[in-house]
């Protein structure tokens, strides 16, 4: 029983840390951008997550509980994105605490750790195109 019981926390610290490696990742990246380039990935940023919010409220295979749980986390990092659009400068010790606020919502509700992935990847992905 006790193995049981154990295994669902060692998976979450194990998807914790491998998101955390993920994401620790985007701090240098964030960091070498100019002011202009961190606007533009912050505000991309937020209407991607904007996006993910209303993927999840249309999700009809989650409770409505894990709906407003996951909506709750997702919507309070967007607000936090949209105040840094307008930060000037940037600088890695505001964006590393950016991410410690991140990895505290995640503590929160583990299941938005696949969104927020996709969210930074593709805030990413448009810098470059």
């Amino acid at each position: 029983m006790l193995k049981d019981e154990i295994n669902p926390y060692i998976k979450l610290v194990s998807i914790q840390m491998e998101l955390g490696i993920k994401l620790r990742g985007y701090i240098p990246k964030i960091a070498a951008l100019t002011d202009q380039q961190s606007s533009d990935f912050y505000r991309r940023l937020s209407h991607s997550l904007t996006v993910s919010i209303r993927i999840t409220l249309c999700d009809k295979s989650l409770s409505q509980s894990e709906i407003i749980n996951r909506v709750k986390w997702l919507n309070e990092i967007g607000h936090r994105a949209i105040t840094k659009i307008d930060l000037r400068p940037y600088d890695a010790e505001d964006t590393k605490e950016f991410f410690d606020m991140i990895y505290d919502y995640i503590e929160k509700n583990d299941n938005i750790i696949g969104q927020l992935e996709h969210c930074f990847v593709k805030s990413f992905n448009c810098l470059s195109s």
